[in-house]
This record gives C-alpha cells, sequence and structure tokens, in this order.
C-alpha cells in the first residue's frame, strides 16, 4: 500500500492506544467527635488525568517502522529550539468512517521506546510489537457527531436493529 508520507505510514501501524483515567485525591477534614468528610480537591481538570499515553504499534517490515520512530524519538531529544514536538490527534470513526470524536493532545514529550529484539524466529512464530509512551500537559476532546451523520436505523439490517 502507497503512504503520502511517513507519518500515515507509522499510523497504519498503530495496534492501539493506552488513554490513562481520571483520579483525583479527596482531601479529609476531621469534624466533631472524629468523623471525616471527603471533599472535592480544586485541581485544575485538565491535571485530573493522568498524562502519559502508550502507543502500541504493531513491528512490520523488518522492524523499519521501529527505526523510523527511534529516529524521530531522537530528533525530538536534540532539538533545542522547540521544548514539545508537535499535538497528537487521536480520530475515532464510526462504521461509515466519519468521525465520532478527537482527542487532541498538546505540550507532548516523547518520554519511552521500549526496546527490540531482533530475533527471526519471533518475527516468523508470532506478531511482534512494541510500546511508545509520550507525555502531555494539555488535551482536548471534540464531539463530531451532527444530525446529518448520526447512523440511520433504515439503512441497517433488520437483525441488527434488534440488538
Amino acid at each position: 500500500m502507497q503512504y503520502d508520507n511517513v507519518i500515515d505510514y507509522l499510523n497504519s501501524t498503530i495496534k492501539g492506544v493506552n488513554f490513562p483515567g481520571i483520579t483525583i485525591e479527596t482531601p479529609i477534614q476531621s469534624i466533631k467527635r472524629g468523623k471525616q468528610i471527603a471533599y472535592k480537591p480544586s485541581k485544575n481538570v485538565q491535571d485530573i488525568v493522568g498524562h502519559d499515553i502508550t502507543v502500541k504499534f504493531a513491528s512490520v517490515d523488518s522492524d523499519l517502522n521501529y527505526w523510523l520512530l527511534f529516529d524521530i524519538f531522537q530528533k525530538h531529544y536534540l532539538d533545542v529550539e522547540n521544548l514539545f514536538i508537535n499535538p497528537f490527534t487521536i480520530t475515532a470513526l464510526d462504521i461509515h468512517r466519519d468521525g465520532i470524536y478527537e482527542i487532541s493532545f498538546f505540550q507532548i514529550i516523547l518520554k519511552n521506546l521500549a526496546g527490540n529484539n531482533f530475533d527471526y524466529g519471533q518475527q516468523k512464530v508470532t506478531a511482534k510489537d512494541f510500546d511508545l509512551t509520550f507525555s502531555f500537559n494539555y488535551y482536548g476532546i471534540e464531539f463530531l457527531l451532527n444530525k446529518s451523520k448520526v447512523l440511520e436505523l433504515g439503512s441497517i439490517p433488520q437483525i441488527i436493529q434488534k440488538i
């Protein structure tokens, strides 16, 4: 398959993205007779979401995508002009390939590219993959559905409508 650029090629090898969960620490205050009451914290909503994303890639084409990411990681590390890399966007699609929502990550720093085992037998027996972890400072979620793009039940087979 032909790709327009290297990023499209790398995107085609993504197997999964691990999005962090939301966690808050509740401050506790003691009142009469030792009763403790928990309260919501006063943190910025951007800071209650974990800030590390792990992207799992399928190792393909004799580990070509691994070495491309290795090169990108090194160039990012050595770049003294730019503190962060360009934003990443994840778009979820419906069965018609229309966007449902987009998650964008801003002020990204690459943190970890997992090691690679160059073993011919490993590639032939089972699928091989590796992880890239990055940290972000800000995220944004945009819902893309509008009434003209919402799935209509009229075009779906009757058996699926009953599920």
